[in-house]
């Protein structure tokens, strides 16, 4: 067992021996044959601050500058179903509108997607397939600081299988 002590004082001597079978051993104890070996510092991480505590809310506020109150995913509407479609359009409401040098980034399972037009709110998603999807957005400020977010928006979408004879796009 490796011991360390808390807040990265010294460690406790750690001793490393090998047995008869070639197994290497580390220990605490001290152990006839070991040799005391040096453990570098732990390594530690601080993570950063958490985000809003509730989607939808503003995160932080600009110099200055209003913070959003909403940030919401317009459309497609939760639990939506489409059959079949070619693209489906997704849209950012935003209260108050984006500030300039404010970005918006849409994921859709994740992935980030390209608005329509530059600043824009509106978005697409081209041929997608067939299963549940989830779509957000997150509004940046200049510097980058997260400054609003949407709750998730799930849509589910429906094709047809060449192996239905109720397909409706099947020849007959």
């Amino acid at each position: 067992m490796l011991l360390a002590a808390a807040g990265g004082a010294r460690s406790a001597p750690t001793y490393r021996w090998v047995d008869a079978q070639g197994v290497v051993h580390y220990s605490d104890t001290p152990q006839p044959g070991a040799e005391t070996i040096q453990l570098p510092a732990a390594q530690t991480y601080t993570a950063a601050p958490a985000g809003p505590a509730s989607p939808g809310a503003a995160a932080a506020k600009t110099e200055g500058a209003e913070p959003y109150r909403s940030c919401e995913i317009s459309q497609p509407t939760a639990d939506q179903a489409f059959y079949a479609p070619e693209a489906i359009d997704i849209s950012v409401a935003l209260d108050p509108e984006l500030r300039a040098g404010d970005q918006i980034t849409m994921t859709l399972d994740g992935n980030p997607i390209e608005p329509l037009s530059p600043g824009g709110l509106s978005f697409s998603a081209r041929q997608p397939l067939r299963g549940t999807h989830t779509v957000s957005a997150v509004v940046r400020d200049s510097t980058g600081k997260m400054v609003c977010s949407s709750s998730s928006v799930t849509f589910y979408i429906q094709r047809p299988s060449d192996l239905s004879p109720a397909s409706p796009v099947r020849p007959h």
